[in-house]
């Protein structure tokens, strides 16, 4: 890793003699003529999988980590030296690849792409080729070694990923190359069966740790490669170590982490079978603090070198080493409501995993404030097990945020019909002790029917109530009448699971409605 001081001087032309600030127009790509390179939105995604596909690692498991940089998990900042890759990154380059070839399978519009990333995708593409003349086949168990043709194949991307980062690294020269829709869903196909191949790779080789036989079947989340044939190049790097060029290698595999079956679910959140197999496996995995009933945010680190990275040097139990870390974990519930796990998803909130159902004495804060971390019962000082440290109000709200909207929306309220028209429609997610809670203190709330309320504010500024008859769950269900209230005092009553386009798009500018009544 190095700053490159000459991309630094050719940005120096955008700074602001006002404010001695860097402008945008620094950070955009341009031709050599300084003219600044546009293209489209799905051209640009295109580019992105191009360039992740090209990054993963030997055995085309992990996407790998470069530039000194690992991935959300920044105290993995050893990983990018251990030649370290890792799956949430594939995972996320699925449903990328995925959506790409959605939309031009969709619109079969052209994709005009920069022309040193098209001749790196032909070396992909002709690697690919090579790779399946040479008949390879895995045979499970998988040996550590990576397979010679493998290796080869991960040698040649590598190789045309970094001429191409070259070729780039001021200037693009200006030229394009266009596919046609279908060639892009053709190349897309292709790289998607190559990364669900390496998906079932990385777990077949899955996790070790200290308590961890490999047996769990919880996702992988980081890998690490060792070099172990070479050959010098007779260059020498600034420091006078000399240069090699990797002729073998040999993967290393890590503990668990809460990050990997968090991305993985997202892969799988529309097969509730799946979704259930893996929440057991996590629930009874060394990921589980029983004594909090709450999730790690890492398995036990014991035995781990300081080569991964900074969280080696805490106690387990702290920071980054085995803690409770707030938003991962509420990245993992909102995964449980995204798969519709309702009744998982809701013993783990009212079992004190998400605030404000934690013990305020032992949470040692306001249960309207979120930590960065809570000290888990792996920390050697029993007293402070369940305390929350340094006060945060990003990752853990903003996840906090998608729950709350998933509860008491659903996961799409503004739609469009078959005939291209907009529609609303709520479908929440609400448990029945929402309504009516007999552990509770306080009462029930009801309307004049004698029906169970509970009422938000859509977009800060309808209040929304919804009429449940009998307080039972209302998980995944629609109203079956809705009562619109106007502000100029009119009323729209529709009797039916979602409001027609007239009144959808009022109520999506929201300044003429006064309220909404949602019956069930």
């Amino acid at each position: 890793t190095y700053y490159d001081m000459g991309k630094a001087q050719e940005q120096e032309d955008f700074r602001s003699n006002k404010t001695g600030l860097l402008g945008i127009e620094a950070s955009w790509q341009r031709t050599k003529g300084g003219e600044t390179f546009k293209s489209s939105p799905i051209a640009k995604l295109f580019l992105l999988a191009s360039i992740k596909f090209a990054m993963r690692d030997a055995w085309g498991m992990g996407v790998e980590y470069e530039g000194g940089r690992p991935g959300w998990l920044d105290s993995m900042n050893g990983l990018p030296g251990m030649v370290g890759s890792g799956m949430p990154e594939t995972y996320e380059l699925l449903l990328l690849m995925k959506y790409v070839k959605k939309v031009v399978d969709s619109y079969d519009r052209e994709v005009v792409v920069p022309s040193e990333l098209a001749t790196m995708v032909t070396t992909v593409e002709a690697s690919l080729d090579k790779l399946k003349s040479a008949s390879y086949k895995d045979e499970f168990p998988l040996p550590n070694d990576v397979p010679e043709p493998l290796f080869e194949y991960w040698d040649e991307v590598a190789t045309a990923r970094e001429i191409y980062r070259d070729d780039v690294e001021y200037y693009f020269s200006g030229n394009t190359t266009t596919y046609t829709g279908k060639e892009v869903s053709k190349i897309l196909k292709r790289w998607i069966s190559e990364v669900e191949l390496g998906i079932e790779r990385a777990h077949s080789f899955g996790t070790i740790g200290f308590g961890d036989d490999g047996t769990s079947g919880v996702p992988p989340s980081f890998f690490s490669y060792d070099v172990t044939e070479w050959e010098e190049t007779g260059k020498f790097n600034d420091m006078g170590l000399p240069l090699v060029n990797a002729k073998a290698m040999k993967v290393g595999i890590f503990p668990m982490f809460l990050e990997g079956p968090v991305r993985y679910m997202k892969t799988i959140q529309d097969d509730q079978d799946k979704m259930v197999d893996m929440y057991e496996r996590v629930l009874s995995s060394g990921l589980r603090d029983h004594e909090l009933k709450m999730y790690y945010l890492s398995a036990s680190l014991e035995g781990q070198t300081y080569d991964m990275g900074r969280q080696i040097a805490f106690a387990p139990g702290w920071l980054e080493n085995q803690s409770i870390w707030m938003h991962m974990s509420y990245k993992y519930y909102l995964q449980l409501l995204r798969g519709k796990l309702y009744d998982q998803f809701f013993s783990e909130y009212k079992g004190g995993g998400i605030l404000p159902f934690m013990n305020s004495t032992t949470y040692g804060r306001p249960l309207t404030e979120c930590s960065s971390f809570i000290a888990s019962s792996a920390f050697p000082d029993p007293s402070i097990h369940g305390m929350g440290f340094l006060a945060r109000l990003s990752g853990s709200t903003a996840e906090f945020m998608d729950i709350y909207k998933l509860m008491f929306l659903g996961p799409k309220i503004f739609y469009l019909n078959k005939a291209g028209e907009v529609e609303f429609q709520l479908t929440p997610a609400l448990p029945s002790w929402l309504f009516e809670d007999k552990t509770a203190d306080g009462k029930a709330q009801k309307d004049e029917d004698g029906q169970y309320v509970v009422s938000f504010k859509l977009f800060g500024q309808i209040p929304v109530t919804y009429h449940n008859p009998d307080a039972s769950d209302l998980f995944g269900v629609s109203p079956n009448k809705y009562v619109i209230t106007m502000k100029d005092g009119s009323v729209e009553t529709v009797e039916d699971s979602y409001v027609p386009t007239k009144l959808a798009l009022k109520i999506r500018r929201a300044t003429k409605v006064a309220s909404i009544d949602a019956y069930f």
